[in-house]
């Protein structure tokens, strides 16, 4: 059943706001104070906090909004338990202090970020039962476990609770997956606490992006930064666009325009994005590959999170996400590009194995996996460690002859706030606003709607249909696919919206100026790229 969606009120846009795709080429010249490339989560929210301020912001991506690493996570609105148990020997980790410190600085982070997230945004979070079997082979006792959490709580004493308890033997019935875990021979305690899970990160990205919009930011996706340069004599950056929309009918725009302030947050295209400066500078980032396979699990399952670690000794969740379950994840080193990535045959049946190794009475099969996929994490590289640093580090590209540009690495979706006040905080050293302070809004939600009763009729719901308006209107689809994925994130139900595609097609033809042969195009091209991206094994 396909879950209750939020209904936004439709608020006026500013003279310079745009709401298509098109007409690149009227910014030819137009100066901003601040140029934003890249529009996941971070640029997004580092957008809003600039408008905020006052400045004048443009903001480009090269594909749809948020379709990067935003789109591709976990999920997970993680307490921070994952820097202290991470797999590695506590031992090991105290003979570390530099590494300790900062991993306990990281904790207190991630809990302030998720106090606040609960607090200003419950409608974009679920809450969910969390549990964490301790075996007597793990890497960590009960008692450590005990001592991590009051270490968490001892971060954000009165914030969101973690509802932390321990199951000893004899206690595991209060756990309904309990039988499902391995080894029960081994099995010391179960860790449960409440975790949040975001639903769906995208959203929250598109919420930041439009309240920048409604503050007078210009937003674009699918524009590509061609170029980006300073003239002689010329402290401002000159950047070049170009649109990158694909069909017969829209044929590639350009414009060049200019900015005092370049912030590169492209993820895991940042060094990319820094190359297209001519500077030949060394690489930030350190791309990390990760899937995630969906399938059904049995109904004590509902409600309820796996936290455990894979036969390599990292982290594996298994978290309940609009009555399926999402498994993951993997990581592996990645060179290329990052959007075109997808799980391969070899990873699913990983995953899978490791999924029956934690709960080996689900004997699940390749052929049960639902749907998959894959990501890029855009980590700090880190010349220590090939596989890269959870470091969130903002590069000042001063140091390489490129002043007045920041670029950013190692940021999650959960320290988005964070991140974006810094980069602010940071821009106003050196930047005056050409404009006043505003007020934002971390969330323009105003009604839920119920769509559950609508699933299986032939009419729409008024209201849905509006919604659907709404944003084919005022929120730049270009496709079906960013309408059923981002704006509405229907993608993420467990039929990925096919049950409803059409629908919502004919409903959204009429704004976006589609025929009914566009509309099949459309359905045609949805379905191959659930295909392509989240495959099944032997779907080729």
């Amino acid at each position: 059943m396909l879950k209750p969606i939020t209904i936004q009120k439709e608020t006026p846009l500013p003279p310079n706001a745009s709401t298509s795709p098109h007409g690149l080429s009227q910014l030819e010249q137009t100066h901003f104070d601040i140029a934003v490339v890249g529009a996941g989560i971070n640029g997004a929210s580092a957008a809003q906090h600039l408008c905020a301020a006052g400045y004048k912001v443009l903001v480009v991506d090269q594909g749809d909004f948020a379709n990067g690493a935003t789109s591709r996570s976990s999920r997970l609105l993680h307490c921070g338990l994952r820097h202290l148990a991470s797999g590695s020997n506590i031992w090991r980790t105290l003979l570390r202090p530099r590494h300790l410190a900062m991993s306990m600085k990281t904790v207190r982070d991630d809990m302030l970020a998720r106090d606040e997230i609960v607090r200003t945004i419950p409608i974009r979070v679920k809450p969910i039962n969390f549990c964490l079997p301790i075996y007597s082979d793990d890497q960590y006792t009960p008692w450590q476990l005990d001592a991590a959490f009051a270490a968490l709580r001892m971060t954000s004493p009165t914030g969101e609770p973690l509802k932390y308890r321990r199951c000893r033997p004899g206690q595991t019935d209060q756990v309904p997956i309990s039988p499902w875990l391995r080894d029960p021979e081994k099995l010391r305690s179960i860790a449960v606490f409440q975790e949040y899970l975001f639903d769906w990160p995208e959203r929250i990205a598109l919420d930041a992006l439009f309240d920048a919009r409604r503050m007078g930011a210009c937003v674009r996706n699918y524009t590509r930064v061609v170029e980006i340069r300073q003239a002689q004599k010329d402290a401002r950056w000159h950047i070049t666009l170009q649109s990158t929309e694909q069909g017969a009918l829209h044929t590639p725009e350009s414009a060049t325009v200019t900015a005092d302030f370049v912030l590169n947050l492209a993820g895991a295209w940042v060094d990319d994005v820094t190359a297209r400066t001519g500077s030949n500078t060394a690489p930030r980032c350190a791309g990390m590959k990760g899937i995630h396979i969906a399938v059904q699990l049995p109904e004590e399952f509902a409600d309820w999170g796996v936290f455990t670690y894979n036969s390599i000794g990292e982290p594996l969740y298994c978290l309940p996400f609009r009555g399926i379950h999402y498994v993951g994840l993997t990581r592996t080193p990645f060179q290329g590009d990052a959007a075109s990535v997808s799980a391969t045959d070899q990873e699913i049946e990983w995953m899978v194995s490791e999924t029956n190794r934690c709960l080996p009475k689900l004997s699940l099969e390749p052929s049960d996996v639902l749907f998959t996929w894959a990501g890029v994490n855009p980590l700090t590289r880190d010349p220590l460690d090939p596989m890269g640093s959870r470091e969130i580090k903002i590069h000042d590209l001063a140091v390489d002859g490129l002043p007045n540009m920041l670029a950013l690495t190692g940021g999650p979706i959960m320290t988005h706030r964070r991140v974006a006040r810094k980069i602010t905080r940071e821009i106003q050293k050196r930047l005056v606003p050409s404009g006043d302070r505003r007020d934002l809004q971390y969330c323009s939600a105003q009604t839920i709607f119920d769509y559950d009763a609508a699933c299986d009729g032939n009419q729409m719901p008024k209201d849905y249909s509006s919604e659907i308006a709404r944003c084919a209107r005022n929120e730049m689809p270009a496709n079906l696919a960013d309408l059923l994925m981002r704006r509405l994130g229907l993608g993420w139900e467990p039929d990925q919206g096919l049950g409803q595609a059409r629908k919502i097609a004919e409903t959204a033809a009429p704004h976006l100026g589609w025929t009914n042969s566009r509309i099949e195009d459309e359905l045609i091209a949805y379905q191959a790229q659930l295909d392509r991206f989240r495959r099944k094994q032997g779907a080729d």
